[in-house]
């Protein structure tokens, strides 16, 4: 049997959009959709034995948290590891230390979910699982194709206000350029051991990727993504593919199809 440590992690003190991790998207708290791929992922798997640890410096994130996911490790984040500064690795290896501590559990895998890409889904994350176990990485992480190339139609500023190709190439079409990925913040798969070593970035450590779909790219950081978000949700559902159809489907009517949230 696999044990497998889930971590969804939010700081109360969101710059960009106040309370971010608690707003409602479709009428449901924006963590809300993010627990909901920890506990249907491998639901009836008997191989996998799944541990649910929500992280949060903010009393009224945790709250939230516990009306949709009551099950779950409740972890308070002390203040020194809450700054935006913080490197997330430190976060989750602290948690991943006191979910051990207190369950006496050792895990295969500690898989981060983050808040802000509720455009997953929980066969996004078996198959990254299945991925990790495969390949014997310290991490695997999700990742979809890149819109623009370093190699072709991307430029950098240097020291003395000059622009250049961030990757210079000879390159005169961009079929012909490397293919690139953006990491779009949604799933990372670790290997336990690597929270002992001190490393700050996944890209640190020997890594794979796992291909998501492009839309999975939409990050909530600003008023205008949680609005693009919502458009997406509400008016475009005829372009998701049906495993987000029946998500949004069972959390809505999970929240009671009215979830007001706190807006600020």
């Amino acid at each position: 049997m696999k044990e497998i440590l889930f971590t969804v992690c939010g700081r109360g003190g969101s710059k960009g959009i106040k309370n971010k991790n608690i707003r409602p998207l479709c009428g449901v708290p924006l963590i809300a959709w993010t627990l909901f791929d920890a506990a249907s992922a491998f639901l009836g798997d008997e191989k996998i034995r799944k541990t649910l640890a929500v992280d949060s410096d903010s009393d009224e994130i945790l709250q939230t948290a516990g009306r949709f996911a009551p099950g779950a490790y409740f972890h308070k984040r002390r203040d020194e590891l809450a700054g935006d500064r913080v490197a997330k690795m430190d976060v989750i290896g602290e948690v991943l230390s006191h979910v051990a501590r207190d369950t006496r559990r050792t895990f295969d895998a500690v898989v981060d979910l983050d808040i802000t890409s509720p455009l997953r889904t929980p066969e996004d994350i078996e198959r990254i699982c299945d991925v990790f176990f495969r390949g014997g990485k310290d991490v695997v992480f999700s990742v979809v194709p890149a819109r623009r190339n370093p190699y072709f139609n991307m430029v950098e500023k240097n020291g003395k206000g000059r622009f250049s190709l961030c990757k210079p190439s000879a390159f005169v079409a961009r079929q012909q350029a490397p293919e690139v990925f953006d990491m779009n913040a949604s799933i990372y798969v670790y290997n336990p051991k690597v929270f002992a070593r001190g490393v700050k970035s996944p890209a640190a450590l020997d890594l794979d990727v796992f291909v998501m779909r492009d839309f999975g790219v939409i990050d909530i950081d600003h008023e205008e993504d949680l609005g693009m978000m919502s458009l997406l949700l509400e008016h475009g559902e005829h372009l998701l593919p049906e495993g987000l159809r029946e998500k949004k489907k069972m959390l809505m009517a999970q929240a009671g199809g009215g979830y007001e949230g706190r807006v600020e």
